[in-house]
């Protein structure tokens, strides 16, 4: 299983990811998801893999929704991650 780090979660109106607002940006989908957990009940989730390129920047990320709505962001661990 792959790990995840929670980046945090929005009502949809705005949320950055490496300084960029994902909501106001074009996401396409993988085709592929994972399960991440809540950070607070360690439910799990299946959420979705998304891509935004922009200019010379390409942003990895899952997403999805938990029970109360909102969005929820995760982003892959690479080896020389850590989670926080």
């Amino acid at each position: 299983m792959k790990k995840y780090t929670y980046l945090g979660h929005s009502d949809g109106r705005r949320f950055c990811i490496e300084g960029i607002n994902v909501f106001a940006e074009k996401w396409r989908s993988y085709g592929k998801c994972d399960i991440v957990l809540q950070p607070d009940t360690n439910k799990p989730y299946s959420f979705s893999e998304y891509v935004i390129e922009k200019k010379d920047k390409t942003i990895k990320f899952l997403a999805g929704h938990f029970d109360n709505d909102e969005w929820a962001f995760y982003k892959e661990l690479g080896d020389d991650d850590f989670m926080i």
